[in-house]
This record gives C-alpha cells, sequence and structure tokens, in this order.
C-alpha cells in the first residue's frame, strides 16, 4: 500500500466483517485490531473486566461527555463508565494509526479518523438476512428460534453506539468508502477488494 495505510470496518452483526478484517492484516501483513481497542482503553483506566464487558458498544450520551469533547478536557474522571472508555478510545486508535498501517474493525475508529487521515480506507461489511442468520447459528451459537430477533437486537445496539458517539449514521454509504455485500462476494474476494482498493487509490 502506498497512499492508504489504515483499513477500518464497520459491519452488520454476522456479516464476517471481523473475518475479513483479520484476513487482510494475515494477508498483508499488518495488526489487526478489534475488542483490544477497548480493552487498552480499560487498561489505562484501570477498570476491571465486568465494566468492559458491561461497556462495550454502550453508547455515551451524557452532555458531560459531550462537553468534554468540545473542551478537550484532560480530565474525565466524573464521566460515566462508558463515557470514559470512549474517550479513551478516541486516543488509543489515534496512537495505532500513528504506529503504522493497520486493520481496525468497528470502534467508531472511521468517524474518530476522518477528521485527522487522508490515508484512511472506510468500509462497511453487510449480508443478506438469511447468510447472517447461518453465519450466528454456525459460528456464534444463536439459537435457531430467535436468530433473526439477535441479528436485529445486536444492528440496533450497533447504530445506536455509532450514532450517538459520532452524530453520524451507522451503515449509511456515505460515510464509507467500500460496502460491500459479504454474502453474494464472499469472505476472500471482500478481502482482495479491500486490498485492492487500498492500494489504488
Amino acid at each position: 500500500m502506498e497512499k492508504i495505510k489504515i483499513i477500518t470496518i464497520g459491519r452488520e452483526y454476522a456479516s464476517g466483517g471481523r473475518t475479513i478484517g483479520k484476513l487482510i492484516s494475515e494477508k498483508l501483513g499488518i495488526p489487526f485490531y478489534n475488542k483490544e481497542i477497548l480493552h487498552m482503553a480499560a487498561e489505562k483506566l484501570n477498570l476491571s473486566a465486568d465494566d468492559v464487558k458491561n461497556a462495550d458498544e454502550t453508547a455515551a450520551n451524557s452532555l458531560l461527555y459531550s462537553m468534554s469533547l468540545m473542551s478537550n478536557l484532560n480530565s474525565a474522571s466524573s464521566l460515566p463508565i462508558n463515557d470514559r472508555i470512549f474517550i479513551e478510545e478516541r486516543e488509543v486508535i489515534k496512537t495505532l494509526a500513528e504506529q503504522g498501517p493497520c486493520v481496525i474493525v468497528g470502534r467508531c475508529a472511521d468517524s474518530i479518523l476522518k477528521e485527522i487521515r487522508d490515508d484512511v480506507l472506510n468500509v462497511f461489511i453487510y449480508a443478506d438476512s438469511d447468510a447472517r442468520a447461518k453465519r450466528a447459528i454456525d459460528e456464534y451459537g444463536e439459537s435457531p428460534d430467535s436468530v433473526y430477533s439477535s441479528l436485529r437486537k445486536h444492528d440496533k445496539k450497533r447504530s445506536t453506539y455509532y450514532n450517538l458517539n459520532t452524530g453520524q449514521k451507522w451503515g449509511a454509504k456515505d460515510n464509507y468508502d467500500l460496502c460491500l455485500n459479504s454474502s453474494k462476494l464472499g469472505i476472500e474476494m471482500c478481502a482482495d477488494l479491500i486490498i485492492h482498493t487500498a492500494a489504488n487509490m
């Protein structure tokens, strides 16, 4: 890659976005980050594993949080845990991007990096509902009886988290450089298309 150094991947639940991101990192020999970012942020804040689990993709939506971002406060100790984690995640993502090429899945990385870097390729992975349901059952152990409601629940959670933390609309094509249907293209082709795009933009 000459110009694009950072690849961010937003994704629908069970669309294969994490798998695609991991495959890209392996093909290019660059670091892959997903929940590792959450744990890095929590470690900096000395938070427990339970705190991390409860705060994962929980939207920051407090007035104090908004004020802290606008005023660039150095201390956010009075904020709720999920707000403090997201603020720290922003800093972790910026630091990782400064360290060199990498793939970042989720964590609102596309929005966080969009205004401060021009070497980022923002991708969104989606898939047909039936394909997502099959992946959720086969790989995540979801119950066939409730899998479709689970898809909706997870997508709503991600949408709320993204929308409130970024002020943008999750999954909207205008927020991304490339949107791919993994159920039509397959995991391997999605990874190759993203790599090709990153190398030729």
